[in-house]
């Protein structure tokens, strides 16, 4: 006779919860530690083509040991809506904190999540024990610079046939991955075709949908002046990512005082989908010890 297996006692619980924010309404993904904790809060910023639901597999790594908060923040240009800018966002960011009761926490800040929390640390740095960011940048590269423009342009027209949305995915995906490394790798082939599936699933055409979001945004200033210090810092980026090359990522970091620089092998912009278990170590790590974790196939420097 098998023996049969005993039931897994939930670690976190998950709930929805509606954040009002001047006229608007959003969710926030809030995620809370069965056991006791003695670990900050972690507030997640993810990019533009990503939802509250997107960090499922961070989840199950930190929930347990961190409250999380993941909110799906206002699009910057919603129809019939006012136009946002990052200060918006960011206070829209503080908002969520406050209804939670989250007096201070950490932040991961991903791809066009960045000036947000970059903002969080540098408007508000009592609040902020650790700062992460991770696929920064200056400003946007010429290819995403064009298809920024691209998409403006396409903004008020009438929906796009199958076809054209399908293309306009495929663009997406192949500016946001590397398809050049990722002929050797098959991690990275397999996020960009889960990142693909993702945008021509959505019913809506996923370029239009990324410049309303935060997209048009990234054309106007995402690193702001001023820098930041006092915040422990770390900034991470895969060595194959093209959208945020490490050049753009150790220009963001050198504004940071004592900013640590991670560049991981083997992966492009998403590097927390191609390597989800040591992009889950560095974020842990960074959160009980202040430093990165020492991971194969990582480099690590800190800049002054």
């Amino acid at each position: 006779m098998s023996a049969s297996l005993a039931p897994t006692t939930p670690q976190f619980q998950a709930a929805d919860r509606q954040i009002y924010w001047r006229a608007a309404v959003f969710p926030c993904r809030i995620l809370t530690p069965v056991a006791a904790t003695a670990g900050p809060p972690l507030l997640v910023l993810g990019g533009g083509l990503q939802t509250r639901h997107s960090w499922t597999r961070l989840e199950q790594r930190l929930a347990p040991h961190h409250p999380m908060l993941i909110p799906d923040l206002p699009p910057a240009q919603a129809p019939g809506g006012p136009d946002l800018n990052w200060d918006d966002l960011t206070d829209a960011a503080i908002s969520t904190l406050d209804q939670a009761g989250v007096r201070q926490t950490a932040v991961l800040a991903v791809s066009s999540g960045y000036p947000v929390g970059y903002r969080l640390a540098q408007q508000h740095p009592r609040r902020i024990t650790h700062l992460m960011l991770f696929g920064a940048s200056p400003k946007p590269a010429p290819r995403l610079t064009a298809l920024i423009q691209q998409g403006l342009h396409r903004i008020d027209q009438m929906p796009c046939a199958p076809h054209a949305r399908a293309e306009q995915a495929g663009h997406l995906v192949a500016l946001l991955t590397n398809p050049q490394a990722a002929a050797d790798n098959l991690l990275m082939r397999a996020a960009a075709k889960v990142l693909l599936q993702h945008l021509l699933s959505a019913p809506h055409d996923p370029l239009t949908a990324y410049v309303r979001d935060r997209g048009a945004l990234l054309l106007d200033q995402p690193l702001p002046p001023g820098g930041i210090s006092g915040v422990p810092t770390l900034v991470g980026v895969g060595e194959h990512d093209t959208t945020t090359t490490v050049a753009d990522n150790r220009a963001v970091a050198a504004t940071i005082h004592g900013a640590e620089l991670t560049v991981l092998d083997n992966c492009d912009h998403l590097l927390h989908m191609e390597r989800d278990a040591d992009f889950a170590s560095l974020v842990a790590d960074f959160l009980r010890r202040g430093t990165p974790a020492e991971i194969p196939g990582c480099t690590t420097e800190t800049l002054p």
